[in-house]
Parts: structure tokens; sequence; C-alpha cells
């Protein structure tokens, strides 16, 4: 017979036995003795008062480590160097000491969720629980390990107390629970990996054996479920003794699963929420993980009777019915991905009081949804409990947990303490002995260069280069964005040298941050005898050693037959190169009808669903480009109004792009304060206050920016009480009187009356307002002697004020 190392893996695995096959027993007859050592199924027995045999030795993928401290660890081992095969991730580690690797242990596997994983048959491993007398007044819970790692034979005994409350709590939830010898237990969850290996690459499963196979009972039983599982199987369920419960649901669970993963879930739905005995939270777990794996995408818009997907997987998971001693890990990740905020708030809360059995993956868990939602010091409080309960078998210094603190420190912040300003967060991991990794320090740099005080960061890149910590294109980010915001040219241009030098010029992230200096030191405040076409094609040969210049060729901001001057290396560009190649051509050219021009084969592409072009109206900043370019000549207010008109019959609708993956943003307070100012610009002091009556209409705030508008237009217009009005409102909300605002009252012709109403103003008791405002509905008054453009603009802006205000 032959000795082919794949054939003989296939057949271990296929009979459930382990994949590792010491060298003194590779015989071919092997696997084969091992098969038929497995003993029948000895018959049932419900001993509530007893240790659950079933439940300890089936509970979790890494459960050789206890949730808090144990009182006494001893290990027994020919050796304790760790495993060569260890990941450095979250995986599962291979050789766990606990059985719920059959229902995934590693998530390493393609096409899988890591937290999932690939179900493997059984290890040569075992996992007991043996508790102390009820009557002890300090109960522990005693743990033997055995655990096999390079070929050896790992021991290790653990104890953990606990009080009397969680020791009660544990033996009133298994006495609720079903009772099932060892052996059924273990033979129904090698069938369910069976189960999950055939779905997953889409083979025959193998047979079942006889004791888990529908019978004519369990027949009668489906057709229950498939007809009114809420009422009558439920009632049927109800009648049921507890030993007919236990073995039915062993075998419906299996063959709804392989069969109906739609009724599966009304089954799991009813049967975890008895009032007689429930079954096991490890196999109720397992049958979750598979649904999730095999089924999530289809089951997303699942509902019956009130109940949806995950509502069902929260109910049959939740917190209610977790073991204290040994609590399946991978079902308890599923459920805190699925319970939502306050679920998970109240869990957490929940199993620090009970002492649940935690593996330091599901303190990672926690630490990651309390980081979404913002929460640092729980997020801190989950990472130090992983740290208490880490194994041998999991290092603090993997990939894994590196990139939790990156997503932590994101949220790090400065705050004043007794040693002086320091930060929040980064001491606190240091001193829970987190060495900082270079993506790490990464966030720190940017974190100092978000304190206001550019030399925190620059300190920190200082001592990133004493660590010997090469900096990568994220440190690069991060000293180019302070650099610009520095004003900072000099040292702009040393980075990006040292950038090419790198060949790190080509990141995508790396180039838009270039386009974007470029653009704030050549294009921003552009003087007026500058040489436009040459910063124009200066910035478009940056553009085209990057991407493809046909989305600009089809927008008509270059000729047809333009030939560029570098190679392209032919990528679609990304929406802030596009946007600041535009912004630039707008800028640069003076004469209006090219913006009027551009904007109507924009408008079409956006249309069309152009795949590059498209993506730009997912943000208000190209729009608001053109609406500075139209500023510029009286003719160019109608296409004002109409770009305006535009975004808000977009937005209200709801129009997606083609593609489904942007949204038409909506005017915001930049648009609106460009809008008005287009008017104050050319003289229209009541075409502005239409502008502002339609920004009150649709409930837009009002900025700094846009109160030095309003100023400004009442300025221009003399009007100095509305002025005066503008000011005290300003200052209400918060805002003060700067440079722009000082500078609009060089429009007054009486700038002395200014400073007497204001004196007026502050004396005056009740001053009631004496703001002016033309309502939209009204006539035009007689001192506006509106031409034929100025009406067909007047017109637009009544189109604007009837559009419905948008949704918020």
């Amino acid at each position: 017979m032959s000795l082919c190392p794949r054939p003989l893996l296939r057949a271990r695995l296929s009979t459930g036995l382990n994949a590792y096959v010491p060298q003194h027993r590779q015989s071919p007859s092997h696997w084969y003795r091992q098969t038929a050592h497995i003993s029948p199924a000895r018959p049932f027995t419900n001993n509530a008062t007893s240790s659950n045999p079933s439940l300890d030795s089936t509970d979790d993928d890494s459960a050789d480590s206890p949730s808090f401290a144990a009182d006494s660890t001893v290990t027994r081992t020919p050796s304790d160097r760790p495993r060569d095969d260890q990941d450095s991730g979250f995986q599962e580690p291979v050789f766990s000491t606990s059985s719920e690797g059959h229902a995934g242990s590693s998530g390493t596997s393609q096409g899988m969720p890591s937290e999932v994983g690939i179900p493997r048959p059984r290890r040569q491993n075992s996992t007991s629980l043996r508790t102390f007398q009820e009557e002890d007044p300090n109960p522990k819970f005693f743990y033997a390990d055995r655990s096999m790692a390079n070929g050896e034979i790992l021991y290790r005994f653990r104890t953990r107390r606990v009080s009397q409350e969680t020791y009660g709590l544990e033996r009133s939830i298994r006495s609720k629970s079903m009772h099932y010898p060892q052996e059924n237990t273990r033979l129904w969850r090698l069938n369910y990996s069976a189960l999950y290996r055939a779905t997953l690459y889409k083979v025959q499963p193998p047979m079942v054996p006889p004791f888990l196979r529908p019978t004519i009972e369990d027949l009668q039983l489906f057709e229950k479920i498939k007809t009114d599982c809420q009422g009558s199987f439920r009632e049927a369920w109800e009648l049921l003794d507890v030993r007919s419960r236990a073995d039915h649901w062993m075998r419906l669970s299996l063959y709804l699963l392989q069969n109906s993963p739609e009724l599966s879930l009304e089954f799991l739905l009813v049967t975890t929420q008895t009032e007689a005995e429930k079954p096991l939270f490890v196999m109720v777990a397992d049958c979750c993980l598979y649904l999730e794996a095999m089924y999530g995408p289809r089951l997303e818009d699942w509902q019956k009777d009130g109940h949806t997907y995950e509502s069902v997987l929260t109910t049959c998971l939740g917190p209610e019915n977790w073991p204290v001693a040994y609590l399946p890990q991978k079902g308890t990740r599923l459920y805190l991905k699925k319970c939502g905020k306050a679920n998970l708030y109240e869990t957490w809360e929940l199993v620090r009081q009970r002492q649940n059995h935690l593996s330091p993956e599901t303190c990672l868990c926690f630490m990651r949804l309390f980081t979404e939602y913002e929460d640092a010091d729980n997020a801190l409080e989950a990472l130090y409990l992983a740290r208490k309960v880490a194994t041998s078998f999991f290092t603090f210094d993997s990939v894994g947990v590196m990139r939790h603190c990156c997503k932590l420190l994101q949220l790090d912040s400065v705050v004043d303490t007794e040693d002086g300003r320091n930060f929040y967060i980064l001491p606190k991991l240091l001193r829970m002995g987190i060495r900082p990794d270079r993506d790490m320090m990464n966030v720190v740099l940017a974190n100092g260069f978000k304190t206001g005080d550019p030399q925190v960061g620059l300190d920190m890149y200082k001592y990133m280069k004493s660590q010997a910590l090469e900096p990568d294109s994220y440190t690069y980010l991060a000293l180019l964005s302070n650099a610009v915001s520095c004003g900072d040219r000099e040292n702009v241009e040393l980075l990006a040298q040292e950038i090419r030098s790198r060949n790190l010029d080509h990141n995508p992230w790396i180039a838009s941050k270039m386009f974007h200096a470029y653009f704030t030191f050549n294009v921003k405040g552009l003087p007026p005898d500058a040489d436009r076409d040459a910063i124009f094609y200066s910035l478009l040969d940056m553009y085209n050693q990057l991407h493809d210049i046909t989305p600009l060729k089809e927008l008509s901001i270059i000729p047809a037959e333009y030939t560029p001057r570098t190679r392209s290396q032919g990528s679609p560009p990304t929406i802030i190169s596009l946007y600041l190649i535009i912004a630039t051509y707008l800028r640069c050219q003076k004469r209006i009808h090219h913006a009027q021009r551009v904007f109507t084969r924009f408008k079409q592409l956006v249309h069309q669903g152009h795949p590059s072009i498209a993506p730009l109206t997912s943000t208000d900043h190209t729009y608001n480009e053109f609406l500075i370019a139209f500023r510029k000549h009286p003719s160019g207010l109608r296409e004002a109004v109409h770009l305006v008109e535009d975004m808000l019959q977009s937005a209200n609708e709801g129009q997606k792009l083609k593609d489904g993956d942007f949204l038409r943003v909506k005017p915001s307070i930049r648009t609106w304060t460009i809008l008005m100012s287009a008017f104050s610009f050319n003289k229209q002091p009541h075409a502005a206050e239409k502008v502002r009556e339609m920004m009150e209409k649709h409930g837009v705030g009002y900025s700094h920016v846009t109160w030095n508008t309003v100023i400004n237009t009442y300025a221009n217009a003399q009007n100095i009480t509305d002025v005066v009005n503008s000011i005290k409102k300003m200052e209400s909300q918060g805002y003060s009187m700067d440079s722009y605002t000082i500078k609009s009252f060089r429009y007054l012709q009486d700038p002395e009356r200014l400073w007497v109403a204001v004196e007026e103003l502050d004396n005056a008791t009740e001053t009631p307002e004496c703001e002016t405002v033309t309502s939209l509905d009204q006539e035009v008054p007689e001192e506006y002697d509106l031409d034929d453009d100025e009406y067909l603009l007047e017109q637009g802006l009544r189109r604007l004020s009837g559009l419905k205000k948008s949704s918020h």
C-alpha cells in the first residue's frame, strides 16, 4: 500500500483524526484502527447536579486561558519552547487546548472570515473541567489541559477561584441545558465539521452515522417546522420529554443546516426560547457560525413574524445563556459583532460581573468595537484584560495586536497632567508593555501634528529615526500635510526629494498630497501677473506621470490632439487629483465661456455615470470651484443659480450614480456663501438677500465666512442698520470680528455713522430687530429696474426658493 502523505492526510481528516501522525505510528492501517476505536453512543443520562462532561470537553478554541488570573498554574511538559508555526496575528492556534476548532480553528484559509475559519477534525487533545465541592467556602474551577505541539504533549493544570454566586450560576446554567454523553456530543461536532467542509468546498457530504439520521418522528416535526414553526411546532416541542427533545435536536439541527438555512433560523429561535432545557450553547454557536459563514449575505434580508436574521442570532447567542467556566469564544465574538452598541455595553458589564471565561481574541474583539464607538477607556480596559488572560500561544507583539493599538491611538489627544502636557492613550499602552512599532509611531506622529504644536510631531519623527524605524508612505504623508498646512515651501521641497529617492512618489496618497502642495503654493492666491498657462501645464505634467489624461479630454479641458510631454502610467485618476486639475484650470483661465463649456460637459458626464467624473459629485468641492469661476462675470450668475438648483434637486430626489457607490451631495454652507458673494460681488444686493432667505428656508446655518459675506453685502449697499444688526447676531453665535470684517467697512461712505449706530444699539434696553428682508413671494421693489438677463435670474432664484426643504 502506498504511503503517500497526501492520501494518508485525506484519509485521516475524513475520519475525524488529527493530521499529525507520530513517526513510530505511521503505518498504513493506523488510521483505520483509530476509527474502530470510537465507542458507540452510551445510554442517555441526565444528572443535573453533576458536572456535564460534554460541556467541559467541547468548549472553546482557546480554552486553556481562564477569564481571570488563576490561583495557581503548573505546567508539565517535555519542552516549553513555542510552536514553530505560531502565527503573529490573531489567528486561532493550530494546536488549541479545546475542541471548538471543529467549527473552524484557523482564519487563514482563503475565502473565509478570520472569526469563523475552516472546521478541523478533532485533534489529539482534551480539556476537562472539574470543580471542588459546592459547600467549599471558596469554590474553584480546576482545569486539566492536555495539548500537543511539535509532536510533544503539553500538560497544564490551572485553578481559578470564583465566588459562591458565580459557582451557583454555572451550576444553574448547566442544569437548564440538554445533557448528552461525551461521545454523542463529540460525534455531533465531527459530523457538523464534515458538513461545514462539504458546504465550503461544494462536495458531497459524508454519510451521517445512524444515531444522527432523521427518524420518522423527526420528519414529522420537520413538516410542522415548514408549516407553522412558531405555532404548531412550538406546541409539539413543549410537549416532548427531556430525552426526546435532546435526541430530536441533535438530528434536526444537522438536517436543517444541510437542507434549509431559513428554517434552521426558526428552529434555533424556538428551541432556545423554550422554558424547558435549552440546547448546549456550544452547539447553538456552531449552528450560528455555519449560517453566518455559508449563508450570511443571503439571509441579510430574511424576515419572519417580526424577526430578522440579526435578531435571531443575537437572541440565540444572548449572554444570559453563556457558560461561566468554559465559554465558546467564536460564538461569543459573532454575537458581539451583531448585537449593537447598547447590548455590547450590557454584555461587557455582565461578563465582568460573572467572571466569564474570555480568551485574548475575544477581549480584543471588545477592544475593536469600543474603538469604533470612540470609547477609549473601555477599549484600554479590554486590552488590559486581554493581556491578563494571554497565554504562551498569544503574543502581544503580533501584527494583529499592533493594528488594534493603531486604531485606538487614532483617538488619542493631549491632556494636562501633573507632569505637564502629555498624550492620554499612549502612556497607558506603554505601561501595559506594548512596544510601539513603525505603524503605531506613524499614528503618534500624526497626533503630534494635530496638537497645534508642530514641534511635537517633529520630535516624534526624530525619535523614530533614533529607534531605526524607517519612514514609509504614511510617515511622509503626515510630514507633507504638516509642511503644507504651515506653508513651509522649503520643507516640502526637501521632503519631495527624499520621497523620490525612496521611489514613493508613485504612491497615490503621496501623489495627491504633492498635487495639493503645488496647488496651495502656486494656484491659491494667484497674482494677476502670473503666467497662468505655465502654472497649469506644470501641474498637468505632474498629473501625466501618474494618471490617464482621457477624462481631461472628455471634459474638454485640454484639446483632443494634446500629447503629454511625459509618459502616462494609464491609471485612472483619483478624486483628489482630478479635482485639483479641474480647479487649477478654472482658476488659470479668465474667460467665462470656458467655465460654462466645461460645466456643461461635466453635467453630461455625471448624468452618464462616468467612472472618473461622476464620483466628484460626492463632495461639494468641484461645484464650489465652478461657482468661483462663475462669480467673476455677471453673465455667469445664471449658471451659478442653475448649479445650486441642480444640487438641491438631485439631493432631494436621492438620485444615485450608476455604480451605486456615491450619492449627490447637497449644497453646503460654503456653497451658499459663494453664491451669496457672487451677487454681492456683482452689485446685486437684492439677489444676495434672497439667497440668505433661501438658506434660512433650507435650514442652513451661518459660518464665520457667511457672516462676513453678509456684512460685506450690507456695507456695499450702505445699509448701516443691517450691518450693525448682523455684527450683533454674529457675536451672539460665538464669532468675533476679524480682519475680513473690518475690511468690509471701507465700503461705507460715512463710517462714523456705523459707530454711532453701534452705541445706540448698545444703550437701548429693547431694540426691535431692524432686519430688512424682502420676501421671495413679494413683487420686486420699483428701485430695482431689471433688464431681461436680471429678470431671468430673478426667475431662477424663485425656482430655487420653490424647491422643497432638504431633509436633515
